[in-house]
């Protein structure tokens, strides 16, 4: 068969209309690849993946009815599994790491301008990953993320995200099911790991991250 025969197609996973309008117009004018369908919550993204069978489906964080995150390791095990580009307002030096070890193969920011993000569509689309705002190959190095994190685990990322969110320790054992005093060890193993001597400097350094953000 002709590999170009059929349009390359799109499922954009979001739960806000508005951000769902917006992807299908940027791809509607700007590519010629086709919005095959659209969807708000976990649930109906994997049956439109059933039903549709897109190459690519762009997925937000933040679904009404689970962390988008959580969708990506059963977006994998499809019959047909999909390409993944995850778009967030999360920090991308943070999450983007976060949902490539999950098993997506790219992450852009909701701020990014349309031309980052169809480049973005492409690489991934292309088989590069997306890491940083820029392609890598699919087996990335150190360079792909801020060096000091690239050493991180999953675990350790998501705690350091909980970390630039300004929450405490209790607060993000709460979040991911586990006793405070574990929060603690993965702290200290971070702060090893960095070569962060004090809590409150990995206080500074992880909230630093968030500083491009905040006057957006």
């Amino acid at each position: 068969m002709n590999p170009v025969s059929r349009r390359t197609r799109v499922l954009v996973v979001d739960d806000h209309e508005v951000v769902r309008a917006g992807l299908r117009y940027v791809f509607e004018t700007l590519t010629a690849l086709e919005v095959c369908a659209e969807a708000s919550t976990a649930a109906a993204a994997l049956a439109a993946v059933a039903e549709h069978r897109p190459d690519l489906v762009v997925l937000d964080l933040a679904l009404g009815d689970a962390n988008g995150r959580a969708l990506i390791a059963p977006l994998r095990e499809c019959a047909h599994p999909p390409r993944v580009l995850v778009m967030s307002m999360h920090d991308e030096r943070i999450w983007g790491r976060l949902v490539i070890s999950a098993g997506a193969d790219g992450f852009v920011a909701k701020s990014a301008d349309p031309e980052t993000f169809l480049a973005a569509v492409h690489a991934v689309l292309g088989g590069s990953r997306w890491v940083d705002g820029r392609a890598v190959a699919r087996e990335p190095s150190g360079e792909a993320a801020t060096p000091t994190a690239a050493d991180l685990s999953p675990r350790e990322l998501e705690i350091l995200a909980g970390i630039a969110e300004g929450l405490c320790a209790k607060d993000i054992a709460a979040h991911l099911g586990v006793m405070p005093a574990t929060i603690d060890s993965h702290k200290r193993n971070i702060r090893t790991k960095l070569g962060i001597e004090s809590m409150a400097e990995l206080i500074v350094w992880a909230q630093s991250l968030r500083a491009p953000d905040a006057t957006a």
